[in-house]
């Protein structure tokens, strides 16, 4: 990035937040969204081209959105939590590609914990009959099934528990989800 993309980058940010500085303005802004331009003509808020992955962030705040801010922008926001979002949006859009392309998903590949925590946090478990009427209850089990060092550990109960709260909740979930694509 020039220097003149990333003055750009922090007028928009400066004038889109709370904060008057930069540097304590990035602290605001979380990762709300992320699409893919296969042919790559996307364009970032400081006026980069030719982004493949574009990421919507908003401002906690006071609510303001900006579309799009590329990966590279990211980086100037020194935001640690930003880039977990970012990492977090990215495994969350590949998750997606996979299931929409009719791929099998696998937990101890396709998943992490942040994004088990994502899906969580976004509603992807609902209260039913098999987890108690506590959404909870599914993702404590798909995390504990992840943690799982020793994936033999697994009984059959538990691989088709897993399987079913994969195919049944979490694909028809990702694959309609507005902020993944």
């Amino acid at each position: 990035m020039v220097a003149n993309s990333f003055e750009t980058l922090k007028k928009v940010i400066e004038d889109n937040s709370e904060a008057d500085h930069f540097f304590r303005a990035v602290h605001e802004w979380g990762v709300v969204a992320v699409e893919e331009d296969p042919l790559q003509e996307g364009e970032c808020v400081c006026g980069q081209q030719d982004l493949r992955y574009m990421y919507t962030i908003q401002n906690r705040h006071n609510g303001r959105t900006l579309e799009y801010i590329g990966s590279t922008c990211v980086e100037h926001f020194e935001s640690s939590e930003l880039n977990l979002q970012i990492t977090t949006f990215r495994g969350l859009f590949d998750l997606r590609k996979k299931i929409i392309a009719g791929e099998r998903i696998f937990l101890e590949a396709d998943f992490s914990r942040d994004i088990l925590r994502w899906l969580y946090e976004a509603g992807a478990f609902p209260a039913n009959r098999f987890n108690n009427n506590n959404g909870e209850n599914d993702y404590l089990f798909l995390l504990d099934m992840f943690n799982k060092h020793i994936k033999d550990n697994i009984t059959q109960p538990q691989q088709r528990k897993i399987w079913g709260l994969l195919n049944y909740t979490v694909k028809p979930f990702v694959s309609n989800h507005p902020a993944l694509g």
